[in-house]
């Protein structure tokens, strides 16, 4: 695709300016007189403020925002064709249906935003020279490498070779995207989803997979080398032209040397006789997807990276175990206790914890030291945690969007940039707990400045 435009040189454009044409734009969009639509094509408008912006619609082909502020803007339909964005903060931006053919992404801050149906497949602007012959602006490459995608929503986005390597796209959600012949190597990819994506020929080696989605995925030559599948969903792929002999894949339940049954029976022993007996239970890394070991003793037990999805779990004892990076979809974790339990970077996403003890764990031989249980970076949408016990629980960064949390104590808890979007907190006791930065929670002082008409 080539877009010619009669221009020499990019014009610089001062935060003065730019602050009139947004409220120009501002009236265009609200239909009032003297409106204008904006306009930044070819415009030099680096390290400028747009922050929380509506550009809905917004003409900014070849654009130079580098280093801009466009935090929690809205760029629905936005023209960026061959924009440079180097740097650019759009942390909660809406960049949905948006042009981004061509553009340059390397290093912007893309946390939380919306690319749902966007193109980022390549495009090239020609200029005229002072000579009036047409030469390529850019190379026209669509590039994002170093960029922070995590948690953004690229479902149904044209993709192409545009996402490179050393990405962050944690939690991202790729799902139906067209990903063919994407450079992802080295990305963290925990939980992100790629339910149905097209990643033919793509390069994941070097990737950690944790808790990703990954099931109804193209996988037509996807390379895998070295890439991290532990506790990774892809059951229902397509893995007939896939190697993955230079894969970590998760442990089947046939190469465990002991039945899961045994391996429980020993643990149980081991703690009972203060570890004089049996043996330590070590599933780490193990598929165990849909078992029942419902009212199990699993106490200090090792489950690290373990796939438990859709498993039974009712009234299990967890204390001080391991559960870090497992993927546990839909798992049903009702009334276990879970007091002290390492959950960091868990995907629990629809996961059943009703009635679950998730309190600190008083340390025995301790001058009434306790252990908090960490869910710090576990992903939680859609999760039931109704009258659930999370006092104290390390939530740092959890998502919890749309989750259950009726009559749930999460009083003292520590939520420092959690997301509690669409969360049903009716009940819930917060008392205490630290929701700077949580995302989705309105405190009843927030609460009485937004009543309040003279702030």
């Amino acid at each position: 695709m080539q877009q010619a435009a009669p221009v020499e040189n990019t014009e610089r454009i001062n935060q003065v300016a730019l602050d009139e044409a947004l409220e120009l734009h501002n009236r265009f969009m609200t239909g009032r007189v003297g409106g204008k639509r904006l306009s930044l094509s070819f415009i030099d408008a680096r390290e400028l403020d747009m922050e929380g912006h509506d550009l809905t619609g917004a003409e900014m082909v070849a654009v130079q925002l580098d280093g801009a502020r466009l935090k929690g803007a809205r760029l629905i339909g936005a023209n960026l064709f061959a924009a440079s964005l180097r740097g650019t903060d759009l942390r909660g931006s809406d960049l949905s249906r948006s042009d981004l053919r061509g553009t340059v992404l390397n290093g912007a801050n893309l946390e939380q935003a919306n690319l749902k149906d966007a193109d980022l497949r390549n495009g090239f602007v020609l200029v005229r020279d002072s000579k009036g012959n047409l030469s390529p602006m850019n190379d026209g490459s669509a590039q994002i490498d170093d960029a922070n995608l995590s948690g953004a929503n690229l479902s149904n986005a044209r993709l192409g070779r545009s996402v490179g390597a050393r990405t962050d796209l944690t939690n991202a959600n790729f799902q139906n995207a067209n990903l063919q012949n994407a450079d992802l190597s080295n990305s963290d990819l925990r939980g992100t989803n790629f339910v149905g994506a097209d990643l033919s020929s793509a390069n994941l080696s070097g990737c950690v997979l944790h808790g990703a989605l990954l099931s109804g995925a193209v996988l037509n030559r996807t390379n895998f080398d070295g890439a991290d599948l532990t506790a990774a969903q892809f059951h229902d792929a397509d893995l007939s032209s896939v190697d993955l002999t230079w894969a970590k894949l998760p442990k089947t339940l046939e190469s465990l040397e002991e039945s899961v049954q045994k391996i429980v029976l020993d643990h149980a022993v081991w703690i009972e006789s203060l570890g004089r007996e049996g043996v330590q239970a070590d599933l780490s890394s193990v598929d165990l997807h849909e078992v029942d070991l419902s009212g199990a003793n699993l106490s200090a037990a090792d489950l690290n990276l373990a796939n438990l999805s859709r498993s039974r779990l009712i009234g299990c004892r967890f204390t001080m175990a391991n559960l870090g990076g497992i993927l546990g979809l839909e798992a049903d974790f009702s009334d276990s206790d879970l007091r002290g339990v390492k959950l960091d970077f868990a995907n629990l996403t629809q996961a059943r914890l009703v009635g679950a003890k998730l309190s600190p764990m008083l340390l025995v031989g301790t001058a009434g030291n306790t252990m908090p249980a960490s869910l710090r970076g576990t992903k939680l949408d859609g999760a039931n945690l109704s009258r659930c016990d999370l006092s104290g629980a390390n939530l740092v960064e959890a998502r919890l969007c749309n989750a259950d949390l009726r009559e749930a104590d999460l009083s003292k808890a520590r939520l420092l940039d959690a997301d509690l979007r669409g969360a049903d907190l009716r009940g819930a006791n917060i008392e205490g707990a630290d929701l700077r930065g949580a995302k989705g929670v309105i405190l009843d002082d927030e609460a009485d400045r937004q009543d309040d008409p003279n702030p």
